[in-house]
């Protein structure tokens, strides 16, 4: 089976979101999260491109890698 198109998965989430948007995330059977993005970028994964986001994390200071599917915008970068 062949993928028509060469958009990668995410790709129409990821036009919502742009750097410096606050977005809430959540992993299942963990408690959710709320950060600010600060890089788009696309992984190959299974043979097809992923569209993924860097977040800083507010609640514990981290840094972390998310699809950019799980996010869900708080607030627009002014």
């Amino acid at each position: 089976m062949t993928m028509k198109g060469s958009s990668s998965l995410g790709e129409k989430a990821s036009s919502q979101f742009e750097c410096g948007d606050i977005v809430f995330w959540k992993k299942l059977g963990e408690e959710g999260n709320i950060g600010m993005v600060y890089e788009f970028y696309t992984v190959k994964m299974g043979g097809r491109q992923i569209k993924k986001a860097r977040v800083a994390s507010f609640r514990d200071a981290f840094h972390y890698e998310v699809l950019i599917m799980e996010l869900k915008l708080v607030s627009k970068a002014k």
